[in-house]
C-alpha cells in the first residue's frame, strides 16, 4: 500500500510539473505557443488513455480510457487542421518539460497492475484534466488572439470537463479517492 501511496504522490507531482512550463498569468503566450500546448495536451492524454485502455483492470477504466483516447484524437485532429489552415506552426514554450514529465508518468503507470493501476490511472486523469481545464481558463483563453483558435478551444472545453466528470464518477464507483 505504501508503494501505491508514494506513486500517487509522484503522479500528482508529475501532473503539476506538466503545467509548470505555462506562465501563471495571461500574456506572454502567442497563438503558435498555444497551438503547441493544446496539441501536446491532447497527445499526452491520448498516450495515457491508450495505456489505460490496454492495462485497465476494470471494465469501467478500460471503457473510460477508450472514450478519452477517441475524444482527444478527434480534438487533436481539429486543432491540427485549424493550425494548418491558419499557417501556424506550433512552438512549445521555452524550457518546456512536459514531455519528460509525461514519460515519467507513463513509466510509473506502466509498472502497475490490477486495481493499483486503475487507482493510479484515475487519480492521474483527475489531476491532469483539472490542471488542463485550469490552464485553459486562466492562461490559454485570455492569451489567444485568433478568433477561430479561441472558438475551437471554447468548443472543446466542455469535452475536457466531461472527461473530468466521468473520471470522477468512475473513481467514485470503484472507491478510488482522488
Amino acid at each position: 500500500m505504501k508503494i501505491i501511496m508514494n506513486l500517487g504522490v509522484a503522479l500528482t507531482l508529475t501532473v503539476a510539473a506538466m503545467t509548470i512550463s505555462l506562465p501563471t498569468t495571461a500574456g506572454g503566450l502567442d497563438d503558435a505557443t498555444i497551438v503547441a500546448i493544446f496539441d501536446q495536451a491532447n497527445m499526452a492524454d491520448i498516450a495515457t488513455a491508450r495505456l489505460g485502455a490496454k492495462k485497465g483492470h476494470s471494465k469501467e477504466v478500460r471503457e473510460l480510457a477508450k472514450m478519452v483516447a477517441t475524444d482527444h484524437m478527434g480534438v487533436q485532429r481539429m486543432g491540427r487542421e485549424l493550425a494548418a489552415k491558419l499557417g501556424v506552426l506550433g512552438t512549445p514554450p521555452a524550457g518546456d518539460g512536459s514531455w519528460m514529465a509525461q514519460a515519467e508518468a507513463l513509466g510509473m503507470l506502466d509498472r502497475l497492475e490490477g486495481p493499483a493501476f486503475d487507482a493510479a490511472y484515475l487519480k492521474y486523469e483527475v489531476g491532469y484534466h483539472t490542471a488542463v481545464i485550469d490552464a485553459i481558463n486562466t492562461t490559454l483563453l485570455p492569451s489567444i488572439e485568433n478568433a477561430e483558435l479561441k472558438a475551437l478551444v471554447l468548443r472543446v472545453l466542455p469535452g475536457f470537463e466531461h472527461h473530468l466528470a466521468m473520471t470522477k464518477k468512475t473513481a467514485d464507483k470503484l472507491g478510488v479517492a482522488y
